[in-house]
């Protein structure tokens, strides 16, 4: 059991936790990206020493079943201490009771992790004013294992503890065990989303898939992609989001900001692997049939043909339904279509994703708006039993400034629109001008770059947010068109004028960022800033809203909204109209990206299949609004892209300029990728039921902590810190608990291939004898392989070895 066959059965396929507990077990390993390593040799493998530690000790490879423990109590806790509650993912209690477990010298040296460049790293506290510090940091591949060991190498090291996820507690459990020490374990929920649905049974997610919106399985086809299993990637892809070849393009690659590899490595390439993958599917043609879903009667009516209502259309005729798309404009897509430039977003990449759903079963209806010739009403009469608006947003927004209604100030919606399908029209209209954005953002940087590929020789971006916080945004830009492109960071626009040779005139002043009440930010103007300059076109890109004037119409202004968007349940997707469900950009909360558009579709498809079948819409669904409708948080680090395509003039080129990986680029990318949370999809121990006490999310109210109580000593820890005024008590839902760890307890247990000394030994228990030829030939084991290891059986008195003609020949010894 050498370190090849660690590597062979953990490492390599993505198994491997970076606890680091074999490479504090053996001194010829260490961690390195994340990875366990050998530093210079393996003594089993250069010496023949009888060893196998580091495949021994791995938590993963010996899994037993999980029985379903009975805790001693399950509670709702916060801290009272508002520093650390602030810092706190949720209640704070995990970080107030190692501070309490330090102060009171019931554990001299802690084992928890710290953040160092965006990711994990193990560190041994004893100062109980640094556990503050570590507050709200992910847990995983942090290396606590590896540092517990050198922390019980210290002859002095008095009491200890540690902080871990289920697998490193059982880890932790068997070093206390083997030592004979005491160790107070705390554990912490899985940190990989439980998704609840149905017909699933708490899948548990990678770091990258559960910073997706729509869950898509990243690291799932990137294993695909690594074995050259291209269709099979496509068509994982396809299972949580029908619109891959689309995503590939604009998604905003939210799952990369998660990658375990950040810190150490640049992210995982996942967006660029997933463009690669669908226009591979494009080019050769899908092998595999599309099936249309199955024929079903009841019939559904999906209110706008943007990424929602695909979506939602698609799964819903995967489940038997008959979904019909009404679409108000003369083509399908949404914003997709008529808002992403075609530099960026092809149509025949976007018909060809349409045409996929539409070919799952799916009708759809152009120049059919909803409004006062067809109205909720009319659907039902028609035969519909539900509907999902996915009306997105075109209303476009402005400042209400003074001069919006000068000649040439345009909105960013109809500059797109118009130049998209229109520009031919006037190839002269921003030859050699210069053209003025008040905005900064995505849609804004679409804005300037058509703009200079219809001749604007300068488009200048007015922004009153920071360069910092407008990085993420630039950072999509080309090179080639950056000399073209202006930032005007921290400036505020106060109107529009005009000159009197008819040019516009941008009157602005800088302003500074304070904080403001609950978290927001307040722009104040710094005196004496004032400044102007002159274009000769302006188009307002601050975002737009929803027109909800046609769905008052077709409702009755029944529908709940909030500030010109729909409210919905953010579980369901149901609005306060029964059978009425939305999602989308038109939402309130809604993260006005394309892929938490999906997601939502997604979730509403599966709520209209339980509306019409009569069930519960609720019943075992996890509340995922953090994926759902969280804003996208900027990224600590970013993957590298294949190299632009090189352009030889921007004027009227309406290509698409982004690079795309080949073939050899595409598998060395997947290559880098860890598989992280593999083995998580078959562990049973979500509530880690050898620690003393486990805490995590789910089961409390907000902003409180489900503390579970194992052993008597915690439960004792515990009351004495409610005595002392460090926690409060809140509401915990202890069905939900259950319900999490009765999904995981479901899985079944990863079974690890027999190891070559138990493979030779079985065989030879089957057929008698073999020689070391016949035995590589049967098991398809290297002779040197086989050599080794039915030596060492030999040795450990389990064969006997007879030498006959040119070779060995083995048996079993007797009993």
């Amino acid at each position: 059991m050498s370190f090849r066959l660690l590597k062979q059965e953990i490492i390599n396929p993505g198994l491997c936790q970076g606890c680091g507990l074999c490479t504090g077990s053996c001194k010829h390993l260490i961690m390195e990206d994340l990875k366990p390593t050998l530093d210079d040799f393996c003594i089993m493998e250069r010496d023949g020493e009888a060893c196998g530690k580091c495949y021994s000790k791995c938590p993963q490879i010996r899994l037993t079943k999980v029985s379903k423990e009975t805790p001693l109590d399950i509670l709702a806790l916060k801290s009272t201490d508002e520093d650390i509650h602030r810092n706190a993912v949720s209640g704070g209690f995990v970080t107030t009771l190692n501070k309490y477990l330090l102060e009171s010298g019931k554990v001299k040296k802690l084992v928890e992790v710290q953040s160092m460049n965006g990711r994990p790293v193990s560190v041994i506290t004893s100062d109980p004013n640094d556990v503050r510090k570590y507050s709200g940091v992910s847990y995983g591949r942090s290396g606590v294992l590896e540092k517990m060991v050198e922390v019980l190498g210290d002859a002095d090291h008095g009491p200890v503890g540690i902080v871990g996820v289920p697998c490193e507690i059982r880890g932790a459990k068997g070093i206390e065990d083997e030592m004979n020490t005491e160790i107070f374990k705390i554990g912490l929920f899985c940190n990989a989303n439980i998704r609840g649905g149905e017909s699933e049974e708490g899948e548990i997610y990678s770091p990258c898939r559960r910073s997706c919106p729509a869950g898509v399985d990243a690291s799932g086809y990137i294993n695909e992609i690594r074995q050259g299993n291209f269709q099979e990637a496509v068509d994982l892809i396809r299972e949580m989001n029908p619109l891959p070849s689309i995503c590939g393009r604009v998604c905003t690659h939210e799952c990369e900001y998660n990658c375990t590899l950040i810190g150490t490595n640049h992210p995982i390439a996942i967006r660029e692997l997933k463009k690669y993958i669908t226009d591979w599917e494009m080019e050769h043609g899908r092998k595999i049939p599309i099936e249309s879903g199955k024929s079903g009667n009841k019939k559904v009516a999906i209110i706008g043909s943007g990424p929602a209502g695909l979506t939602a259309s698609y799964y819903l005729a995967q489940l038997g339904y008959k979904p019909t798309i009404f679409e108000k404009s003369d083509k399908t897509g949404g914003m997709l279509r008529f808002g992403v430039p075609k530099f960026r977003l092809p149509d025949e990449v976007l018909d060809y994703d349409v045409e996929f759903v539409k070919q799952a079963g799916v009708d759809v209806k152009l120049n059919s708006p909803i409004g006062p010739d067809l109205t909720f009403e009319d659907l039902k009469n028609q035969g519909y039993e539900a509907i999902f608006l996915a009306v997105g947003q075109y209303q476009p927004l402005t400042l209400k400034l003074e001069g919006e209604d000068l000649p040439n100030v345009h909105t960013a919606v109809e500059f797109l629109v118009d130049r998209k399908y229109r520009y031919w029209e006037n190839l002269e209209e921003f030859k050699d001008k210069t053209v003025g954005i008040l905005g900064g953002g995505p849609v804004a940087i679409d804005v300037a770059q058509t703009a200079i590929r219809l001749g604007a020789k300068k488009a200048i971006m007015v922004e009153i947010r920071s360069e910092e916080q407008l990085k993420m945004a630039r950072e999509e830009i080309p090179a080639a068109e950056m000399p073209f492109i202006e930032y005007k960071y921290d400036t505020s626009t106060k109107k529009f004028s005009q000159t009197d040779d008819g040019r516009l005139v941008f009157n602005c002043h800088k302003v500074s960022q304070q904080p403001g009440e609950n978290g927001r930010t307040n722009f104040e103007k710094i005196e004496g800033s004032e400044y102007s300059f002159d274009v000769d076109a302006i188009v307002i890109a601050i975002g737009q809203t929803g027109d909800l004037d046609l769905i008052d119409q077709a409702s009755g202004s029944k529908l709940e909204k909030d500030r010109s968007k729909i409210k919905v349940d953010e579980i369901t997707f149901e609005t306060n109209l029964p059978g009425i469900f939305a999602g989308g950009d038109i939402i309130v909360r809604g993260k006005n990206v394309a892929v938490a558009a999906i997601a939502h579709g997604r979730e509403a498809a599966t709520s209209i299949d339980r509306y019409l079948r009569g069930q519960d819409l609720k019943e075992g669904r996890i509340n995922r609004s953090k994926m759902f409708f969280h804003p996208i948080l900027p990224p600590k680090d970013k993957s590298k892209k294949p190299p632009t395509e090189e352009i030889q003039t921007i004027w009227r080129n309406f290509e698409e300029i982004d690079g795309i990986f080949d073939e050899s680029m595409a598998i060395k990318e997947a290559n880098r990728c860890f598989n992280c949370n593999r083995f998580c999809s078959h562990c049973q121990d979500f509530a880690a039921i050898h620690a003393d006490i486990t805490a995590g999310e789910i089961g409390s109210e907000k902003d409180f902590t489900t503390v579970v109580i194992w052993t008597k000593r915690a439960q004792r820890i515990v009351q004495e810190m409610l005595k002392a005024d460090l926690l409060v008590t809140g509401v915990v839902s202890k069905e939900a608990v259950d319900l999490a760890i009765d999904k995981k307890m479901k899985r079944r247990i990863l079974e690890h291939s027999h190891t070559p000394r138990e493979k030779i030994y079985n065989w030879l228990k089957l057929n008698g004898s073999g020689s070391i030829s016949t035995l590589g030939e049967k098991l398809d084991m290297k002779v040197k392989d086989v050599r080794f290891n039915a030596l060492r059986l030999v040795q450990k008195g389990q064969l006997v070895m007879a030498v006959e003609a040119d070779e060995p020949i083995f048996s079993l010894a007797d009993e």
